[in-house]
């Protein structure tokens, strides 16, 4: 049986929905009248668009006491969504529209859960040159190789809980290359949060690189 791709392209392909997608690739649940915000609509449209992105399999629900939150379905959503942006002009929103080269959104930014943009691919960069993980295809997935790394060592990753890959090649839209996804990079992100070398900006994906970061980045040789 043929998959229904266009199904999928049909959700995805309306404006709103689209910025609605953006915002949940920061791997966070929103409600929908913070999706309508992000997109722009009324919140009873958002309802309508949101209705049409679970059929689609693109986003589910739960129920958080009162409030009903909504998250994209899984990594392999992500992808379709970093993939396309990796194609697209900028045509969304304002506030979700890409930023220039030297702006937030490029420097560093979650992507599902893990690091994205220019940090996100330099980190990637030296734990390839390193050895501590393989030099992947976007898509392909690996292990990591040793966890005796400055950088790891550093943030206090010596081990990775959970199922699923230690390490996913994520294609990062905006350079063009690949940043570390699965389990090792949702633990970066997480421990790069915790250690306070980045801080979430508010309303949206971008991290902002806190002075001890920029720090404890530049002895370890990377941004």
């Amino acid at each position: 049986m043929e998959p229904d791709i266009a199904t999928v392209a049909q959700a995805i392909g309306e404006p709103a929905r689209a910025a609605m997608l953006l915002q949940l690739m920061d791997g966070d649940a929103h409600s929908a009248r913070a999706l309508a915000a992000v997109a722009g609509v009324a919140p009873s449209t958002a309802s309508a668009h949101l209705h049409r992105l679970r059929d689609a399999g693109l986003v589910v629900a739960t129920d958080a006491g009162r409030r009903r939150l909504h998250r994209l379905a899984g990594p392999e959503v992500a992808d379709v969504v970093e993939a396309l942006a990796a194609l697209a002009p900028p045509r969304l929103p304002a506030p979700l529209q890409p930023s220039p080269p030297t702006g937030p959104l490029l420097r560093a930014r979650a992507c599902y859960g893990h690091l994205a943009g220019q940090l996100g691919v330099d980190v990637a960069v030296v734990l390839r040159k390193d050895g501590v993980v393989d030099d992947l295809a976007p898509g392909e997935t690996g292990a990591v190789r040793t966890f005796d790394h400055p950088l790891l060592a550093a943030l206090g990753i010596a081990a990775l809980p959970g199922p699923g890959p230690q390490v996913r090649a994520c294609l990062d839209w905006s350079h063009g290359t690949a940043h570390l996804a699965g389990s090792l990079g949702t633990a970066l992100l997480g421990s790069l949060l915790a250690q306070g070398w980045v801080r979430r900006r508010p309303g949206g994906r971008a991290l902002r690189v806190t002075p001890a970061g920029r720090r404890q980045l530049g002895e370890l040789g990377i941004a």
